[in-house]
């Protein structure tokens, strides 16, 4: 009888990693999309997300709902360019998963929203800021704007100073980075 016993157990033991392996995701499945495609969808309004669509459309050229690698060719002899594979398919792996709609305005998103994430954004204002207190001031900051790297014309200046939150002649950073990153409405 002890021999049953541990027959049946050693099955069990068996069947346990077999019946995970059915439950469980494969290694390779990208998180629930739901989640993502709600945010995605948040960060457009109507009329942009209606201007994605049709050039999604017009991308699509096989009209299967996805963009290939075959799609981004035939746009690309379109405008009388021969392109290389390895670059499509690079362009391609871009998406996880397939290059549907919902993909594409991720992409969107996550370009539009600038590239370096928002800790990135916020410790290169603290190289600035030698009391490490959140502020910058003003004249500053318009100063290395308008004189360093690629600089901002005076119409920039004001465009970047109507939504830049500045009290008492100090720039509030920490707040400023989550404007650039998610928008205004986050305050």
């Amino acid at each position: 009888m002890g021999e049953k016993k541990k027959k049946e157990k050693k099955e069990k033991a068996e069947e346990k990693p077999a019946a995970a392996a059915e439950e469980a995701p494969p290694a390779e499945a990208a998180p629930p999309a739901k989640k993502k495609n709600v945010n995605v969808m948040a960060m457009f309004n109507q009329t942009q997300i209606q201007e994605f669509k049709e050039a999604f459309t017009m991308m699509d050229q096989d009209r299967d709902g996805i963009i290939n690698e075959d799609d981004l060719a035939n746009i690309y002899q379109q405008v009388g360019k021969d392109p290389d594979r390895k670059q499509l398919e690079k362009m391609i792996a871009e998406c996880p998963g397939q290059l549907n709609l919902m993909g594409l305005l991720g992409l969107f998103g996550e370009n539009m929203t600038g590239t370096d994430p928002e800790p990135k954004v916020r410790d290169a204002f603290k190289m600035f800021d030698e009391k490490q207190e959140g502020f910058l001031h003003e004249e500053y900051i318009k100063d290395l704007l308008m004189n360093v790297g690629d600089p901002f014309s005076k119409d920039e200046i004001k465009q970047v100073w109507k939504e830049a939150p500045i009290e008492g002649g100090k720039l509030d950073y920490m707040k400023f980075v989550a404007i650039i990153k998610r928008g205004k409405e986050d305050e």
